[in-house]
């Protein structure tokens, strides 16, 4: 079924009916240009691929226009239809927030959270706050998702997370984000014990720079601590890249590698003796902990349950 365009006279009476694109219409077209493929995207949408055929030809009869070029290996967009996907993909997204705006008015949303965490905080942010918060609100649904600040970019800007709990260094050049401060956390240089430079006083980065650099993520171009390391340092990248805390530590034990991170990610081994705390200090070894969201979107209850026990953790 159509929707309908009313256009009125001076007199304010309706004219004509013109008549528009579905949302549904809307949302199979996007499903098609990122498939590339009819029945991936009948796959995706849950329907049969005639019944997806339909649509996208009354679309384009609708519109007048042709949408997509047909060949053996696909669906190729053709020039309009990559001029208007991504202001139909942001459609859906106006209408999801309203959708979601109007649950959470009527207090529906209250029993479900999608949060973001960048990985470089996981451990603080997890451990600190998830068991409470599920002891306090045990009805209420929680997942949770770790990334790279591009990954963590894209699930917030697609409304896959209602939240992201990250480092806000990596994050400030996105102008639609609204983002609150919750704690400085002061990051420190890890190694083993008994590693060459463990008695040295004021380590510089470029004294570092002689052994291998490992991290459990990498920060975005925008974040200060990149820009102090690669310069000192002249690394463009770590030896190793990984999301997993024991892994990392099981790498610092056996090796003259170093690591950037909170002393919480490693806080047995520190209180052992097995790994130490090296002698190096710089301002860009602090990260501002925060909450980012979407610009002009509301926060869910359940959100701000969990923003409440992580900031009152935190800060205490």
């Amino acid at each position: 079924m159509y929707n309908y365009l009313i256009l009125l006279n001076d007199n304010n009476k309706a004219s004509e009916e013109v008549p528009m694109a579905s949302l549904k219409q809307l949302r199979h077209l996007t499903a098609i240009a990122e498939q590339g493929n009819m029945h991936k995207a009948a796959e995706v949408l849950h329907i049969t691929q005639p019944a997806l055929t339909r649509s996208l030809s009354t679309l384009e009869r609708l519109l007048n226009v042709r949408l997509f070029d047909r060949h053996s290996g696909g669906m190729r967009p053709t020039i309009f239809c990559l001029e208007i996907i991504e202001k139909c993909q942001q459609v859906l997204l106006d209408v999801e927030d309203i959708q979601r705006a109007a649950r959470i008015y009527q207090n529906i949303e209250a029993g479900e959270l999608h949060i973001g965490v960048g990985r470089g905080v996981r451990e603080l942010v997890l451990r600190t706050s998830l068991p409470e918060f599920v002891f306090q609100h045990p009805n209420i649904s929680i997942t949770v998702g770790e990334g790279t600040h591009e990954e963590l970019d894209e699930r917030l800007k697609q409304r896959n997370v209602d939240l992201l709990i990250t480092g806000l260094g990596s994050h400030w050049e996105v102008n639609e984000y609204r983002r609150e401060l919750i704690t400085n956390v002061s990051l420190s240089v890890l190694t083993r014990k008994g590693h060459p430079l463990q008695s040295q006083k004021n380590i510089s980065f470029s004294q570092l720079a002689k052994y291998p650099l490992i991290t459990s993520t990498l920060v975005g171009p925008t974040h200060r601590l990149r820009d102090t390391v690669q310069n000192a340092t002249g690394l463009s990248k770590p030896h190793i890249a990984c999301s997993d805390f024991p892994t990392l530590i099981a790498v610092l034990l056996c090796s003259d590698s170093w690591l950037i991170s909170s002393e919480y990610n490693c806080a047995p081994e520190l209180q052992q003796g097995t790994l130490v705390k090296l002698d190096a200090t710089h301002p860009s070894l602090n990260t501002e902990l925060g909450i980012i969201e979407m610009n002009k979107r509301s926060r869910s209850p359940a959100a701000q349950k969990f923003i409440d026990i992580l900031t009152n953790k935190l800060t205490s």
